[in-house]
Formats: structure tokens, sequence, C-alpha cells
């Protein structure tokens, strides 16, 4: 069915709130700051125990004897003996402190915690090409997942020029609680995939995004030396803390702990996340969305947390949030009210923010059902800061639906697009978006315009050419 031919209402649900801090900031960049403090470990000094052993050794090693010893002399057995205790509490205290550190090593299962990293680089052959919007029956080029993913997460940038590529990674978690990341580079063809890079909690929820560093070139108090692109992805640890690892386009590709670990951000047990820099939502302790903003007012002070003026929203509701202007002049985040209902709170930079439902979606998405979305630049008109979004969900039937506004006119659909055909009911689903910025446009294109979701066991991808879908293929991704 054309786009075009789908009838759309927007009804406004709620009135015009007042702007988030996070995007006043720039206009303020002098507001005061909370900074997070870390701890430190106690420091153990040696024992007097252990400084009186040392000393009678060394006595004993003198060869010399008080008078009160010579008149009364002890027993030989007697020294044998003390030595002997002596190497026995040794001894327990070796293996108490021996198993107390392997118990920390070993996971609940009674295997190993820690990551064994891998590196693995797929060749281009086994990169299936686009096809029709059919899906396939069958695929035999790449691995086949063996149990159904929790969460995905996606990043991407294309590289302009006329050189130009794009590449975008895929995150997932194994059956073992490990996380991985799957990357495709376009101007090689080839897949390069990251295996147990870190370890999260079981059905731990990802979110990933992709930063350009001349974002912030010659600002002093942004830290990026050496790097040109840098991917983040966030997960939480068993205790629900947020936690951030980085793979830059410079640096190891096992890729390394990001600096909002060291917030100490502790998310609702329940809690999804979204991210789309520089804004990462969650829900905190009590439900309440929060967003943590990252903008370096000093140096090393760049992470900024607040409570964002949405309704009540449902624990453990999906959160997607993507660009509805370029130049990142204006996001909107989806989420699922208390009373089962989803709605689009949109904020501008700098300005007002507002939370409308629609027809085309807010009575249509289940509850827990999975979400996703994207956007694009508005190919009539690519100085119109307003861009095309896309809103996908799976109904009760385990059909992926998309509802869409690409015009001044509205939200409308939603359609069911053939490509989507076969997820597997409760499927995770993920969709990517290119990167904008203050004064970095979205680029044009569909080549990033791709989801992510598993049908018949495997992990499929598609890609939306601005009219239609075409199935690309299957991801190599281990589970």
């Amino acid at each position: 069915m054309p786009l075009s031919q789908i009838s759309e209402e927007v009804e406004p649900a709620h009135e015009v709130l007042t702007a988030l801090p996070q995007w006043d900031s720039h206009a303020n960049p002098n507001r005061s700051l909370h900074s997070r403090h870390g701890s430190q470990d106690p420091v153990l000094e040696k024992s007097i125990f252990a400084k009186e052993i040392i000393l009678g050794s060394c006595r004993e090693r003198s060869g010399t004897m008080t008078p009160e010893e010579e008149e009364t002399p002890k027993p030989r057995h007697s020294r044998a003996m003390f030595w002997l205790v002596l190497c026995v509490v040794v001894t327990l205290i070796v293996a108490v402190v021996l198993g107390a550190v392997l118990g920390t090593l070993m996971g609940p299962s009674g295997g190993s915690s820690t990551p064994q990293s891998t590196v693995t680089n797929i060749p281009a052959e086994t990169r299936p090409t686009p096809t029709s919007s059919t899906p396939p029956t069958t695929s035999k080029a790449t691995p086949t997942p063996t149990y159904q993913f929790a969460s995905l997460a996606v990043a991407g940038w294309t590289v302009p020029g006329p050189n130009g590529y794009f590449t975008s990674s895929l995150f997932s978690q194994d059956n073992e609680g490990f996380l991985s990341r799957a990357t495709f580079n376009s101007s090689t063809g080839n897949w390069t995939r990251v295996s147990k890079f870190a370890i999260a909690k079981p059905g731990t929820p990802i979110a990933a995004t992709f930063l350009n560093t001349k974002y912030y070139t010659n600002q002093t108090n942004y830290d990026f030396r050496g790097i040109n692109y840098q991917t983040s992805v966030v997960y939480l640890d068993n205790s629900n803390y947020l936690k951030e690892w980085i793979f830059s386009d410079t640096g190891s590709a096992l890729g390394r702990p990001g600096p909002l670990t060291d917030q100490k951000y502790i998310a609702h047990e329940k809690t999804q996340i979204s991210y789309y820099w520089p804004r990462l939502l969650y829900q905190g302790m009590s439900g309440e969305i929060r967003g943590a903003h990252f903008e370096c007012h000093k140096r090393g002070e760049c992470w900024h947390d607040t409570v964002l003026r949405t309704t009540d929203a449902r624990n453990g509701t999906q959160l997607v949030a993507v660009p509805m202007w370029n130049n990142l002049s204006s996001i909107g985040l989806f989420y699922e009210q208390d009373d089962g209902k989803f709605v689009n709170y949109k904020e501008d930079w700098g300005r007002a923010s507002a939370i409308w439902k629609n027809r085309a979606f807010s009575d249509k998405i289940p509850p827990e059902a999975s979400v996703a979305a994207f956007s694009t630049i508005r190919p009539e008109d690519v100085d119109d800061l307003a861009l095309n979004t896309y809103l996908l969900w799976q109904n009760n039937n385990g059909t992926i639906q998309m509802s869409w506004t690409d015009s001044d006119k509205g939200w409308k659909g939603p359609i069911k697009p053939t490509a989507f055909k076969g997820a597997d009911k409760n499927t995770a689903l993920t969709c990517l978006t290119g990167a904008t910025f203050p004064k970095f446009p979205l680029p044009p294109g569909n080549e990033l315009s791709r989801c992510y979701f598993q049908a018949n066991n495997t992990l499929r991808e598609v890609n939306f050419n601005g009219t239609s879908w075409d199935v690309v293929g299957t991801i190599p991704i281990e589970s």
C-alpha cells in the first residue's frame, strides 16, 4: 500500500511543558553542577603478629641466649611443634584467601565470569546481498541463534566522500550473560565479531549510540584525543547499575569500560534503556523516566542526570528515542503510560516540551511489545528541519507493524511490511538512525535505515529504501 494513501490524525494529549535543564544548558553553561565522588578502599598494614614472628626468627638465627634460657633449657620438640603449628595456620589462611578469590571469579553456574574476549573476522562472501521484500526460508551462510535474545541494540554512521562507506554495529547478549558485538563495514563487505567483551545482568536491556568527536572540536573541556568515531553500549549489572562499554575507531577491537560506569546511576529492576547521543533514557528506582545528558561544563564533569517531565510510565515500558528534527533540534521519546497508551514525549532544544498521543499508534501497541523507531531526512526538501520518523512494533499475533510521519500532516498507518513476515513472537526489535547533532545534519540516503529482529530462529536484517523494505539477510552472531 503506498505510504501516501494512509490517513492520519494527531491529538494533543498534554499542554506544553517547561523545557528540561539539559537542553537549556547550552545557553547557560555556567550553571552549578552536582558531582559524584568516588570511594577509597582501606589500606591494610602488616599485623603485629607477623612482626613478632620475624623478630623471633631473627633472634634464633643470632645464636645468642639469655641467662634465663641457659639455666632452664627447654625440650627440643617444643620448638619444632611451634613451627609445625605456624605452618598449619599459614596454610589455612592461604586456603581461605584462595577460596575467596576463586569464588569471586566463578559465575553462578560454576563457570568463570571473567570474559574471554575473542575477535573473529568474517569474509565478505558470507554477507547476504539485498533481495526482494519476500523473507528467505532458510539461511546456511551464517550461525543460527539457539535461543531468543532479550534485547538487541544497533549503532552506526556514514563516512562521506568519494570513497564513502557506512558502518553498523549490532549488540546482543549470549546465553551465558556475555555481551557480543557484530560490526559490518560496507567498504570491505566484511563482518567483525567481538565475542564476550563484558558480562551483564541476565536478560539485560541494551542500548547503543554513536559519537563523532568533531562535535567537540576546539572545546577544551572534552578529551577525545586520537579518536574520530566512537560507539558506546549501555547495559545493567546484577545490581541494576548502568554500565558502559566503548569502542573507538583507533582503539582496541575489544573496547574498554566507559566513563558512564563511574557515575553509579542505578535503575529500576524492570527498566528498558534508550540511547541517542548525547542522551541516555531509563527508568529510575520509583519508575520515573530519567535522562542522563553528556555535556562537559568542566573537564571530567560531563554526565548530568535529571527527571523528565513525562506522565506516569508503566514500569518496564519500552523506551525509544530518536531525533525528530535535524541538527538534533528536537528529540522524541516513545513510551507507554500507566493507562496502557503509547505517547510521544517531544522536546525541542532549549525550548518547550510536550506529550502527544495519536490514533496511528497510541491504542495499537500491546503492553510489553517490542518497539523500535528510526528517522531519515525528507528527500523532497533536504533543508526541512523536520525528519521522517518511523515507529515499529509487534502486535499480539506476532506481526510487526509500522506507523510513520513524513509531512506536516501528522502520522499515518499502521501497515504490515512483508519483509518482517515470519518474525518470532516476542522477538527483540531494534532499528538504526544515522547521527545528527547541532551543526551536523543527518546525512541523506537510506543506507542506514535498517532494522534487526529474530525470524525462524535466525537474526534477520532488513533495509528501508524510502518507499519499501528489502530483506538483506541473516546476521553472523553467536548466541
